[in-house]
């Protein structure tokens, strides 16, 4: 595999694991009523510390590929002055916070669960905020180039609020017919919400940023970037429609058949949550490109 398919990988890798860090967090610490919290991190253990992990080693894995595609190949992307080289360049100077960051979330673990869940939103939040200064955002200067990175901070924080949230959702739906059922119809309802409010902002965000970088309606086909753009549209279109579809229509037949709208919607949840990675792995590939 080349360096430049690897770091492709490796950006999809580490926007996915943040975002999910995010919105998982953010689920049991915020949207999760208190007497759930605890079940949660317990049902939610693995997933979260797989993300860490690979947020963590993503993160210094895109240094070592970026040197790479710096320098001359694989030779210099193990090389420590191509590094150091890497860490002074506009790349560099934001992805320094994504190192501190991401160990940071590693050993956040080991505090006790009430600090322990301030500190993860804290420091998963600030990932993303961070995050939003790398890639084409970082290129714009003045106040126009901090307007675009704080636009497109709020579009990671939303996204990752929606997709990160999929998962803690789809568990609270399992656990609808339990006996923390009514803490768990809590939580559902919470995220089903200000999940609309994070859709819109992730449509109003996304169109920010695409009139940010191209200036112009992405109507040239013939772009490598402009078609990339358009798969994401689509593949988050369709996730807001199976939104839209599980709040109006198969919420509202509860009444008559109650366990197949709640197979319905967990199935429809985890599906928007693959929709969500390839949503992710298309943004990952068409941003490495010239947006022209």
């Amino acid at each position: 595999m080349s360096i430049t398919a690897l770091y492709v990988l490796c950006r999809w890798v580490h926007f996915a694991s943040a975002l999910q860090i995010f919105g998982l967090v953010l689920f049991v610490g915020w949207i999760a009523p208190p007497a759930l919290r605890h079940s949660l991190e317990k049902h939610t253990r693995v997933l979260l510390g797989t993300s860490l992990v690979f947020c963590a080693v993503s993160s210094w894995l895109m240094v070592t590929l970026q040197a790479g595609q710096m320098g001359d190949g694989w030779q210099d992307a193990f090389s420590p002055e191509t590094w150091l080289a890497v860490m002074q360049t506009t790349f560099g100077e934001a992805w320094w916070l994504q190192l501190i960051f991401s160990s940071l979330l590693l050993v956040t673990p080991l505090f006790s669960p009430k600090i322990r869940r301030f500190l993860f939103i804290f420091f998963a939040a600030s990932l993303l905020m961070t995050l939003a200064r790398t890639g084409h955002a970082s290129v714009e200067q003045g106040i126009s180039g901090i307007a675009h990175r704080l636009n497109n901070g709020i579009h990671l924080l939303s996204a990752g609020f929606w997709f990160g949230g999929l998962l803690p959702f789809w568990l609270c739906i399992r656990q609808l017919s339990g006996t923390v059922k009514a803490f768990a119809m809590q939580a559902v309802i919470r995220y089903s919400r200000w999940g609309h409010l994070a859709v819109v902002l992730v449509i109003v965000t996304g169109i920010g940023n695409a009139a940010w970088i191209l200036g112009r309606w992405p109507l040239a086909l013939d772009s490598i970037y402009q078609r990339g753009l358009w798969l994401k549209i689509l593949l988050v279109a369709v996730m807001i429609g199976i939104a839209l579809y599980n709040r109006y229509c198969v919420v509202r037949s509860m009444g008559q058949n109650r366990q197949r709208a709640l197979t319905l919607l967990a199935s429809n949840a985890v599906f928007e949550w693959i929709l969500g990675l390839l949503a992710l792995l298309a943004v990952s590939f068409f941003a490495t490109q010239p947006p022209i």
